[in-house]
């Protein structure tokens, strides 16, 4: 039993100083961040972005929070973060055509934010109503509070005769 408790906290410890990696890609830039499971960010480690068949396309280090930004125009490649002693994390990325092409992108925002606008005064009205239909029910609230209080005074005089 000993043995087995051992083992679990020593089989614990192992992810501590696990690599994550979050990579985002928004307008021709990609956005890089990597940090260890404990949430601390990778401080200047080497950050390589290679294409499919392994020819390096970029090399930098992530800053002291971890992250680390960079343009690129592939729409295949791959993302490896080194942070020395045997910790790497690796994501392979493929884009779509919509991904890459930004007036697409700025004509989606427009699109959502007109929607999101509608959706936005749709919530505002329903707002006001919900607040109006909340007074009403105050106002029942201290009509039923003054009939309670009405009808304890009147029990008590009954109950005093």
């Amino acid at each position: 039993m000993r043995l087995l408790v051992i083992f679990c906290l020593l089989s614990a410890s192992l992810f501590a100083h696990k690599l994550n990696l979050f990579t985002d890609y928004e307008d021709g830039t990609l956005y890089i961040n990597a940090y260890f499971a404990n949430g601390n960010g990778c401080q200047h480690c080497d950050v390589k972005v290679k294409s499919p068949d392994g020819k390096i396309l970029n090399q930098l280090k992530t800053n002291k929070d971890g992250e680390a930004n960079l343009d690129i125009k592939n729409k295949k490649f791959v993302v490896i973060v080194d942070a020395m002693g045997g910790h790497i994390a690796r994501e392979e990325i493929s884009l779509n055509e919509e991904q890459t092409t930004i007036e697409e992108q700025k004509e989606k925002k427009a699109i959502v934010k007109s929607d999101l606008q509608k959706e936005n005064e749709r919530l505002k009205a329903k707002v006001k109503l919900l607040e109006q239909e909340l007074e009403y029910l105050n106002f029942a609230k201290i009509i039923f509070a003054l009939l309670v209080i009405v009808g304890i005074f009147y029990f008590l005089k009954r109950v005093k005769k």
